[in-house]
């Protein structure tokens, strides 16, 4: 039987091996092009977020200094101390027992942080917010929002007690604020220590993008 054998169509080796290694070589520049392009994409956002993260991490840290792991009533969520109402207070406007000592403890976290010249550099303010459920332009609504002023006045009163040299050296940086509360967040029950960047933040963050600008 004379059948032609299938090995005769197969293409020798060297230029199979050739275009395969052409092949490999191509899809490598392609890789290393998408790794670069990704690498560019990712530094300038890095860059904008470490000053923030670090500053975030060295707030965190002084509060698990103070409170430990313990986030039920008190918790820590992007720069900002949050503290539950029903902690702070019974009915009637009465300060919790509890609540008198951990307030204490928030009063050390921000004179630890406005004792540290360079902490200090990066804070612009402390809001000590308080939210009220907005009725509109009517008296119920102005009666919310003057009794969640005077809750957050009573506050920061409380921290300048506990640490007298934060209302002596500075009570510039803080400021009590009443707020109406968003209707899509649950932050009604909540009181805020937000802390405010400074410009000096913001500046760090540009002179780390700036290589990136060129």
């Amino acid at each position: 039987m004379n059948g032609r054998s299938p090995w005769k169509y197969v293409p020798p080796a060297g230029p199979v091996l050739s275009l395969l290694l052409v092949g490999l070589v191509l899809l490598s520049a392609l890789l290393y092009y998408r790794a670069v392009k990704i690498q560019r994409f990712l530094e300038p956002a890095l860059a904008l977020s470490q000053p923030r993260n670090e500053f975030a991490k060295h707030i965190k840290s002084i509060f698990l200094k103070e409170f430990g792991t313990r986030s039920k009533d008190i918790r820590i969520k992007a720069g900002s101390i949050l503290v539950d109402r029903s902690f702070l207070f019974s009915k009637g406007r009465v300060l919790n027992a509890p609540a008198q000592a951990d307030l204490e403890k928030i009063a050390r976290i921000f004179l630890a942080l406005m004792s540290d010249d360079h902490a200090r550099s990066e804070i612009s303010l402390v809001m000590i917010v308080g939210r009220y459920p907005s009725f509109g332009a009517t008296g119920a609504d102005a009666a919310a929002r003057l009794d969640a002023q005077q809750m957050v006045g009573f506050i920061q009163d409380i921290l300048f007690h506990a640490q007298p040299e934060l209302g002596v050296r500075y009570s510039p940086y803080f400021a009590s604020v009443a707020q109406p509360a968003t209707p899509h967040e649950g932050d009604l029950g909540v009181v805020e220590f937000r802390i405010i960047p400074s410009e000096y933040l913001h500046i760090e963050v540009l002179e780390k993008l700036e290589k990136y600008s060129y």
